[in-house]
Order: structure tokens, then C-alpha cells, then sequence
């Protein structure tokens, strides 16, 4: 398993996580969603990630049913309060609800969502910090945050670290590479990329991973057949190139589980990077 420090704490975490944006959605599926973050939980990937917004909470109840008989201090929980709910009293209580639904007495990670157009930043923070204090949150992050709102977090966090920004990163996203990933390396905040295999074409409007055919996906299967591996293996294994980063693929099944795991413990070559590259472009943001 590979593992990245988690910003400058002595917390190491999973270079790659488990996603679980519309888990709970489908009660019908809420039994194989389970068995899969438990699989993944067996197989080292303990990283989970969630968040009050997705499925409307129901996200963190299946996160909550599926490590409530664990140890608790086995699996590192991510969760994140929305951008309407970051009044100072609003953060307060997102995360006692997260808490209950999730079942536990602590966050590990707890991230603002999105930049939020009706609370300031500094209110936002305040509550944060209250939530280390109180030792219902144990670190401090935010998702979506430009440099700027990066700074300004960490200002009015006080003695707090700011730990985390979870941000879009894959092939077809590359944005981060020109201001934010240098800069969270620099004050040594660790990068959480999501959707590493690109958005669905309704989602964001952005595009989603090459279909079969194309010059892009050409690439990536040729790519990845040198290595015995997947397209979407060497994808993943792309992402993960990058020092400190930390990636949360959707895991909603045992397999999708084992083809993630298995993106790991290999390097593409400088060739093949570099195809990559040009296949890829880092000034292309879909």
C-alpha cells in the first residue's frame, strides 16, 4: 500500500481513498455499497470520503453502518459541511449531524465543500477551529479553494493547520498543476484529487474518461498493456505521480476495489509520460 503524509502532521494516509458520492441514493444497493467499503477497508484502502451533501446524508449513514463494529482508529474518515451550511452556527451543527449519521464521535478530516457566496471565510474558520477544539474534528480542510481562499483560510484558522484542499484532478483536468499543487506543496497541504477518471458528461459539463476508438483511449490501453494493466489503471497510476497527492476513486464495487489497488506499486516510463503529455495536455481544462 502506498501512503502519503497527511499535509505536515505525522498522519499517514492511503494514497488512494474511497469515493462514495451517491452511495445511500438506492436502498436496494445500500447492502453491496457496504460489502464494498468494508472490502476496501480489508485490502488497506481506509481512507473514506463523504460528505452531508451527497444523497442528502445518506452517504454517511451507509459509511456508518459499514464501520460501526470496527475499530474506529482503523479507518480515516473524510467528510465535508456544504457551502449554505457555513454560518459559524451552521458549521457547528453540520457537524454534529454528520457525527450521528456516521456514528461516531469524531471527524478525522473535516473539509469546507465549496466556497460559499453567503458566509465569509472567516466565520467559516472560527467554527473549524471551535470543532478542533471541542475534539469533535481532528484536522482542518477545504475542497474546491483557489490559492487565495487557501490563504485566507489558514488566516483565520489561528494556531489551526490547514491540512487539505480536495480539488478535481485527472486527465482532462489539469488546472491545479499551474498555481494550486505548487503551492499547497510549498506550505505542505496536502492535494485530495477527486473524479481522477473525469466527470460524467452531465456532471460539471465536463468530459468524462475516452471512449473506445479514440486517439485518447488508444493511448491509455496501449499504454497500460506494456504494464499488463487497464486504461483506467494507467490513469490512476498518472495521478498518482504526483508527490504527496491523494486520490478517491468511487469504489462501489469489490471489483472496481481491486482494479484500483492495483494502479499502484508500478511507474510508467519518461517515454510514456511524456506521450501523455501530449496526448493530454496540461492547459486543456474539460
Amino acid at each position: 500500500m502506498l501512503y502519503r503524509k497527511l499535509g505536515r502532521t505525522d498522519v499517514s494516509i492511503p494514497a488512494i481513498g474511497q469515493g462514495t458520492w451517491k452511495f445511500g441514493e438506492d436502498a436496494s444497493r445500500e447492502k453491496d455499497e457496504i460489502e464494498a467499503l468494508r472490502f476496501g477497508i480489508e485490502h488497506g484502502l481506509t481512507l473514506i470520503d463523504t460528505a452531508e451533501d451527497y444523497a442528502s446524508g445518506g452517504s454517511e449513514r451507509v459509511v456508518g453502518k459499514a464501520i460501526r463494529d470496527l475499530n474506529r482508529d482503523d479507518v480515516f474518515l473524510v467528510t465535508k459541511v456544504a457551502a449554505r451550511n457555513c454560518s459559524y452556527k451552521g458549521v457547528l451543527a453540520s457537524a454534529e449531524a454528520s457525527l450521528e449519521r456516521l456514528q461516531t464521535s469524531h471527524i478525522d478530516l473535516y473539509l469546507q465543500h465549496w466556497p460559499s457566496s453567503e458566509h465569509e471565510v472567516s466565520e467559516t474558520m472560527a467554527a473549524m477551529a471551535e470543532l478542533v477544539h471541542k475534539g469533535w474534528v481532528k484536522y482542518i480542510g477545504v475542497s474546491n479553494f483557489s490559492v487565495s481562499l487557501m490563504q485566507e483560510a489558514q488566516r483565520h484558522l489561528g494556531g489551526v493547520p490547514l491540512v487539505c484542499n480536495q480539488v478535481a484532478y485527472h486527465l482532462n483536468d489539469r488546472h491545479i498543476e499551474e498555481e494550486i499543487l505548487p503551492f499547497a506543496r510549498e506550505r505542505g497541504i496536502t492535494i485530495m484529487g477527486y473524479s481522477p477518471f473525469g466527470y460524467a458528461p452531465h456532471v460539471f459539463g465536463g468530459k468524462g474518461f475516452p471512449e473506445a476508438g479514440t486517439k485518447e483511449r488508444d493511448v491509455l490501453d496501449s499504454i497500460g498493456a506494456k504494464y499488463g494493466k487497464t486504461a483506467y489503471q494507467a490513469a490512476l497510476n498518472w495521478v498518482l505521480r504526483q508527490e504527496g497527492l491523494v486520490t478517491i476513486p468511487k469504489a462501489a464495487s469489490k471489483h472496481h476495489i481491486m482494479d484500483n489497488l492495483n494502479a499502484m506499486g508500478w511507474e510508467m516510463s519518461a517515454d510514456d509520460l511524456e506521450q501523455i503529455e501530449r496526448t493530454f495536455p496540461r492547459g486543456a481544462r474539460q
